[in-house]
């Protein structure tokens, strides 16, 4: 039976995830491209998920992109 840990741990990865899929996309498409697919996507998981776990996945990819710029700078 998976844990709360473990579910956390899955959130974050699948956060990480998303960001690359956006970044693969930002690089072979343009970011306009990116930013529309994203749109797209992000509305797919709310209305198969809830609007709750669409909301949750973006914090948690912000919180992602927000510990990787401190980690650049540092």
């Amino acid at each position: 039976q998976a844990t709360l840990m473990d579910m956390e741990h899955f959130k974050d990865c699948e956060a990480r995830e998303w960001i690359a899929r956006y970044r693969k996309k930002q690089l072979e498409e343009g970011k306009g491209e990116a930013v529309e697919w994203w749109s797209k996507t992000i509305k797919d998981i709310a209305a198969k998920r809830g609007q709750s776990a669409a909301d949750d996945l973006k914090r948690r990819m912000n919180a992602q992109r927000e510990s990787n710029a401190i980690r650049r700078k540092g």
